[in-house]
């Protein structure tokens, strides 16, 4: 017997719609760059549905957004105590002081909603510049365990405060 595991799934009525889209594209754009995917659906190649969708991620659930909201708040807080208090080595060497993005490979999701937040929405601004250092916040090693020690600590023992002490930076730094 075959084994197959076709991920996508699509109606008659669906091809067609997705197939007048790419049609209605191909003929604004003038271009032949859709005519792979206009076949695929009109002849229902489910094997290579993938290739079409291959743009499209699943849902980031709210709470994961959440997290990423909360990580970038904390760090943004931290950047505003840096930049008042640019003699305090001891804050601005810690190996955690800069948001250092979420790995590529296993924490994609958070890793681009992280560049949606800085890029689209223009928000966490001050933590943009490391987008370069970092190549556009992707960390390289996992960090999201790291991450939720400090926001389990920042959220219990801070209550998410904004405007952090000095002291409750470096402990909210060293809770990994």
């Amino acid at each position: 017997s075959i084994i197959c595991d076709i991920m996508v799934k699509l109606s008659k009525t669906e091809r067609l719609i997705l197939s007048n889209q790419y049609k209605l594209l191909k003929v604004m754009e003038d271009t032949d760059e859709y005519d792979e995917f206009i076949e695929i659906l009109e002849n229902g190649y489910e094997i290579f549905y993938d290739e079409i969708f291959m743009n499209i991620f699943d849902e980031l659930p709210a709470s994961c957004g959440q997290f990423v909201l909360d990580i970038l708040c904390f760090y943004e807080a931290v950047e505003f105590y840096k930049r008042d208090n640019p003699h305090d080595d001891e804050i601005i060497n810690h190996p955690y002081s800069c948001f250092k993005g979420f790995d590529g490979n296993n924490e994609t999701k958070y890793m681009t909603f992280a560049g949606f937040l800085v890029f689209s929405q223009h928000r966490f601004e001050i933590l943009k510049k490391y987008a370069n250092t970092t190549n556009q916040f992707n960390s390289h090693m996992p960090m999201l365990d790291t991450y939720q020690k400090m926001v389990n600590l920042w959220d219990s023992k801070y209550n998410k405060k904004y405007g952090l002490e000095r002291d409750e930076i470096l402990d909210v730094l060293n809770a990994p």
